[in-house]
């Protein structure tokens, strides 16, 4: 391979790099305010705020799940 294109793949690289950080950000912030949502919409409901708080920490979180699944399969 040569220099250039080594060049090339670096460049490549550290933009996927940079916009999969954007994209991980944008889903953690997401999620917050679903999550957030989740939890005022149980309390109008008529869930009392302690339960509703319990319930919405089972609130899936798919980039812990993404990373998991990365983790393990790099690994085994």
């Amino acid at each position: 391979m040569g220099a250039k294109a080594l060049f090339v793949d670096a460049l490549y690289f550290s933009r996927l790099l940079v916009e999969s950080m954007g994209l991980v950000t944008q889903a953690i912030v997401k999620r917050r305010k679903a999550k957030a949502a989740f939890k005022k919409t149980l309390v109008h409901q008529g869930v009392p705020p302690e339960i509703a708080k319990e319930i919405a920490k089972e609130y899936p979180n798919p980039v812990n799940d993404f990373f998991n699944l990365v983790k393990n399969s790099t690994i085994g």
